[in-house]
């Protein structure tokens, strides 16, 4: 958690130091300007909310269970944040270096590390909150006079009194020089343990200092944990003697001791942990900078510093500075970051205010995007949005100040608002505050352009509240969330384009500034083909887009055009396919819509579907995708249609923007104007009941429960026709928002229960094909830099017993293989698999071969951390063992196969 009161001192600091000013992001796009081509925000949005959530206090059931009322239930694309590291019960990957947190998540049987991780590739967490989570407690000892290396062994007496227990592993010293090549570190503590560090265990150099300052050498050892995982061979809060061994100090060394701390936190650490991030592909576009109790991990500028201390000790830190970005310090990791990909940082310590804080309805918004800035090396600044004016300190306060702030509120809604006295705009549960003042400007014609900042997870100031996985936030969010989610989808069709609302992931929306402040120059558009040229950031510093990462760093970019019909999109001489058509806005222009296609779902891909799914051809002839085809086929056989049911055995959508698919009809016979004037229907049949659907040239049937989209009429036959399709431009199916019983209609969100492909008023020997049909989503997230994939998941016994020690083999191509086994906790990993590969994945239990439920081949376009496999119930470890005796039954719902050479040898 933040100190007290840390949001607010960042709040009210308004120091004018000076900053680099870039100007506003969209200075020559404008929707209002008839000469303009492109739009400020992408259609038919007017508005942009994006959320950067504090990880403080979000407990990993707790955000999994928001996710699931944001992302799920309301179709929102909203993301928040994690720690690299952190304590356990906490949403964080390590609880320290090269320490995965295997603390129960609290859902399932799943590690919180593990949950994270997929949360991170689901797309509902994009984002750090700093490197570290920063409980533990800074210690710093000077060295009076300072201890000189003036023989081959020197020992330096230490106080313990009065520290502390607490995790902290990292033990630092500094030097006046140099220290010998050959020196070793021996630590004692009161408990009379004690462990040697020789020279290789000692981290010098670039590794924990980027460069010397006037502090002098530093050098680090971090205290490793025994094979328990939980104690420590020597206790670094209990440190009495420190003993530093160098032969050749026997007769000297220029070098002298003249500081020591101890906490939880370096360069180093990061260092550490960056592979475990690399491989896993966690590469976020920004960092937000926590507080803590040292604020080392923060960015912040020179000269800025808190001071707080816990209790009285003269060895607690009582002074505190951000360090991220400082490069004699011992936690600079600005470069790491970079390397990892973050283009973009929240201040502890901003150079200017506005770089910390901006109005979410500023002047500087109402006809553009919020100015850009830079601070730190290759890196833009992150603005959240400035609060409302809001007294929370009593119940009186709230409302004399709300009747200002949320004049236009109802009263008795006014009132459901307040949460607390503790509960300030900061909090999660006072996130209906947020939004019901960004509505209310939307409602009173203001543009609103913002990042909103909040703790999802903290229930400060709500005694009458405690969140549960069945009730993840308090009525009166749940009620304002979902207002929010009518101005987003216009599900009612009472919103209106003028009030759309665009909330898009906080990593798609800062790349989308990026994106935008810069692509006029770069964008050619003759006639309706638009020309895209990859150009270098000038802050970043890095190639934009990225090719590797598809139409990512484009996602929303919005071109008008002429002719949506006729238009092409090419990026760095490359056509794609990936944006939508769209009709006139407001100017009344037509235009295209870039869609990111980084993290594609496939529905129908590459894979035939009979290694993922039961197919049921109803009527008609239906054809697999094989090696001579890379598209499904749907063939009428006699005159009036064909149909056919595809039931995926797992097929899950997450944050699902946008579905795209390519479609062509064929004529065996001679009534070619028969066989166009066919028409097709695709079906999404979802697990909570929703339907959503893909009509050629029908308007939405009314008395047909179900989301549709209508795509224009195929007019040539042999000829493939693309469609990206938005989500947000649905026409929906019946809406409920009564009170309590509020249900949104069918999205393409959650699983795939049925995929329903039909042709009617088709004469016999008319074909529709269907290839490439896949689910987009928005990610913000970077790319390996040979674009390569995680392939991930976990095998249990019965979805919740771990099953550790099992051989699990990946196959891409034939004689390449990958052999790995699962971890304690029943894991598996595949870090760098060529994307585009197929790749079998078969879980080797003596005889038999189970695979996921994804299917027996998949296709890698993604990431992917859930390809699960389930061995069975019955099955059983035998004690002392790594074998697992296979003893199940065959079950199809198990995916479990034998293998060949029994096969052969059972014929």
């Amino acid at each position: 958690m933040k100190k007290p009161g840390a949001y607010l001192f960042v709040l009210r600091l308004f120091v004018a130091l000076g900053c680099c000013a870039l100007g506003p992001a969209s200075a020559l796009a404008d929707g209002g300007k008839p000469d303009t081509p492109v739009r400020v925000l992408p259609y038919p949005f007017s508005h942009i909310v994006s959320f950067a959530a504090d990880t403080d206090a979000l407990r990993p059931w707790h955000g999994a269970a928001i996710h699931r009322f944001f992302n799920e239930e309301l179709g929102l694309t909203i993301s928040d944040s994690l720690w690299p590291q952190g304590s356990e019960g906490i949403s964080a990957f390590f609880v320290g270096p090269g320490q995965l947190n295997r603390s129960p998540s609290g859902i399932g049987s799943e590690s919180t590390f593990a949950l994270l991780l997929r949360e991170w590739h689901r797309g509902n967490i994009d984002h750090f909150h700093s490197w570290h989570e920063d409980s533990p407690l800074p210690f710093r000892t000077e060295i009076q006079p300072p201890l000189s290396l003036s023989a081959a062994r020197s020992s330096l007496s230490m106080s313990s009194v009065g520290l502390p227990p607490q995790p902290s592993r990292n033990v630092r010293f500094y030097f006046s020089a140099a220290p010998p090549a050959d020196l070793s570190i021996m630590l004692h503590d009161s408990k009379g343990r004690s462990s040697i560090f020789g020279s290789g265990g000692i981290t010098r150099g670039q590794d924990i200092q980027f460069e010397v300052g006037p502090l002098g050498w530093i050098v680090e050892v971090i205290v490793p944990l025994q094979s328990n995982s939980v104690t420590r061979p020597v206790d670094p809060m209990s440190i009495d003697r420190i003993e530093f061994i160098a032969p050749s100090c026997a007769t000297g060394c220029a070098a002298s001791l003249t500081r020591v701390e101890r906490d939880h936190f370096s360069r180093y650490t990061v260092l550490s942990e960056i592979p475990w991030l690399e491989a896993w592909n966690v590469r976020p576009a920004i960092l937000t900078s926590h507080g803590g109790n040292t604020l080392i991990q923060d960015f912040g500028v020179p000269g800025q510093v808190a001071k707080f201390v816990a209790f009285d000790n003269p060895a607690l830190v009582d002074t505190h500075a951000a360090l991220a970005d400082q490069k004699q310090s011992h936690a600079y990791h600005s470069d790491l970051l970079r390397n990892l990909g973050v283009i973009a940082v929240w201040s502890y310590f901003p150079a200017d205010a506005k770089d910390l804080f901006a109005p979410p309805d500023g002047p500087e918004v109402q006809r553009g995007l919020p100015p850009l800035s830079s601070t730190y090396q290759q890196l833009y600044n992150l603005p959240r949005a400035l609060p409302p004016p809001l007294d929370t300190g009593s119940e009186d306060k709230f409302d004399a100040s709300a009747r200002v702030s949320l004049a236009d509120i109802p009263e008795d809604e006014r009132k459901e608002l307040y949460c607390g006295p503790s509960c300030t705009v900061s909090q999660g549960n006072a996130l209906a505050m947020l939004i019901a003042s960004d509505l209310q400007s939307i409602n009173r014609g203001k543009k609103v352009k913002t990042l909103v900042y909040t703790h999802f997870g903290s229930e400060d100031g709500t005694p009458n509240f405690r969140a549960s996985p069945e009730e993840p936030v308090t009525q009166a969010v749940r009620k304002w969330m979902r207002r929010f989610a009518n101005y987003v989808y216009d599900f009612d069709g009472s919103i209106g384009i003028g009030r759309r609302i665009w909330s898009p992931p906080a990593n798609t929306w800062v790349r989308y500034q990026v994106m935008h402040s810069n692509i006029a120059s770069h964008l050619v558009v003759d006639g309706s083909a638009v020309s895209i040229t990859p150009w270098t950031d000038p802050v970043t510093q890095t190639t934009w887009p990225d090719l590797r990462a598809g139409t990512r760093d484009l996602h929303g970019l919005t071109v008008y055009v002429p002719d949506v019909e006729h238009a092409s999109v090419r990026i760095g001489g490359k056509e794609t396919q990936s944006f939508t058509r769209n009709p006139p806005d407001e100017t009344g222009r037509a235009s295209i819509t870039l869609v990111d296609d980084q993290v594609p779902t496939p529905i129908i891909g590459r894979v035939s579907l009979k290694d993922r799914a039961r197919v049921e051809a109803i009527s008609g002839q239906y054809t697999d995708l094989s090696e001579a085809n890379s598209h499904v086929s749907l063939a009428a056989d006699q005159a009036d249609g064909a149909s056919v049911v595809i039931k995926p055995w797992r097929l899950d959508l997450w944050n699902t923007s946008h579905l795209q698919l390519a479609v062509r009809k064929r004529c065996a016979s001679k009534d070619s104007a028969g066989c166009l004037e066919s028409r097709f229907k695709i079906e999404l049949l979802m697990q909570d009941g929703g339907t959503v659907s893909i009509l050629e040239d029908q308007a939405p049937d009314r008395r047909v429960s179900s989301s549709t989209w209508s795509v224009p009429r195929l007019k040539r036959l042999d000829e493939w026709v693309s469609h990206t399709l938005d989500v947000t431009q649905l026409s929906w199916s019946k809406f409920i928002d009564q009170g309590d019983d509020w249900r949104r209609p069918g999205l393409p969100l959650g699983r795939v229960k049925e995929v329903r492909v039909s042709l009617t008023n088709a004469p016999a020997g008319t074909t529709l094909d269907v290839q490439n049909f896949r689910a987009l989503r928005p990610s913000g997230n970077g790319q390996a830099p040979d674009g390569t994939k995680l392939i991930a998941g976990r095998v249990t016994l019965d979805g919740w017993i771990p099953a550790p020690g099992v051989e699990v083999r990946a196959a891409t191509e034939p004689g390449h293989t990958t052999t790995t086994a699962t971890d304690q906790d029943g894991y598996y990993f595949f870090p760098g698999q060529p994307n585009g590969k197929i790749v079998s994945i078969r879980a080797q239990l003596g005889s038999r071969q189970c695979f996921p439920r994804q299917g027996r081949r998949i296709e890698i376009g993604k990431d992917e951390a859930e390809l699960d496999i389930q061995l069975g119930q019955n099955l059983q470890f035998s004690r002392g063992s790594s074998q697992l005796p296979f003893t199940a039954a065959t079950d199809p719902e198990q995916a479990c196969e034998a293998t060949p050479e029994l096969l052969a040898q059972g014929r």
